[in-house]
């Protein structure tokens, strides 16, 4: 091989080398491009939680955001956000009195349910302990599947303790989470009982967003009287 073929083939290398390093900053321009088109969402959305987060604690500070429910019929009032929405359910067999609260679809478009139900007790005698217990081993029963091939476990109880509501009422508090329509749920329960009455006041939501609702919903329970007349 002369010198002229070598200095031939040393020639084509480099080019060679200058366009494969070409090449590569395009593909990496172009990677890097895609990268951003795909960051630049997720950091989109990222800030719109933070915001959503920002506003729901203003809501929480600030009461004018809340509006008072009561029922004199079944004695009871709570607050509950303005913006949420509130419908009578029919209660079956065992309530007298349902109705939930939960926040527009068109508004946040995420699960979550606030419970109210009424219970008549069986007498005027039946202690908060009572009530409670008799809620409590219901729950520690295994809960119905709604379809033949869903995988139902039995519920867990996360948490089981004494608290308070509104005029420092006692009541007490049960979490637990379970498969709701196959998605894992977290449920927080409030029981208050005055006179004949038994009192249940139920939070659901799935549990990626339980805790993001649950500062509205503390505010909730610690508004709710029993002692309406």
């Amino acid at each position: 091989m002369g010198f002229d073929d070598l200095t031939y083939l040393q020639t084509h290398d480099f080019v060679l080398s200058l366009r494969i390093s070409s090449a590569s900053i395009v593909i990496l321009l172009f990677l890097f491009a895609s990268a951003q088109q795909i960051v630049l969402p997720r950091y989109e959305e990222a800030i719109a939680q933070q915001q959503f987060e920002l506003e729901t604690t203003q809501k929480i500070q600030d009461g004018s955001n809340f509006m008072n429910y009561t029922n004199p019929q079944y004695g009871f009032s709570l607050l509950y956000p303005s913006s949420w929405v509130n419908e009578e359910i029919p209660p079956g067999a065992n309530l007298t009195y349902l109705i939930s609260f939960n926040p527009p679809p068109t508004e946040f478009r995420e699960f979550v349910y606030v419970y109210m139900a009424v219970k008549n007790l069986t007498s005027q005698n039946t202690s908060l302990g009572q009530f409670a217990d008799q809620e409590i081993n219901f729950l520690e029963k295994r809960p119905a599947a709604t379809s033949p091939i869903e995988d139902m476990g039995v519920r867990t109880i996360l948490e089981s303790e004494l608290t308070t509501i509104a005029g420092n009422t006692p009541a007490h508090k049960v979490v637990y989470s379970e498969k709701v329509s196959g998605t894992l749920s977290k449920i927080t329960e409030i029981y208050a009982i005055n006179g004949d009455k038994g009192y249940i006041l139920s939070y659901l939501a799935d549990t990626a967003i339980y805790e993001k609702y649950l500062p509205i919903v503390q505010k909730m329970i610690g508004s709710l009287n029993v002692s309406v007349s």
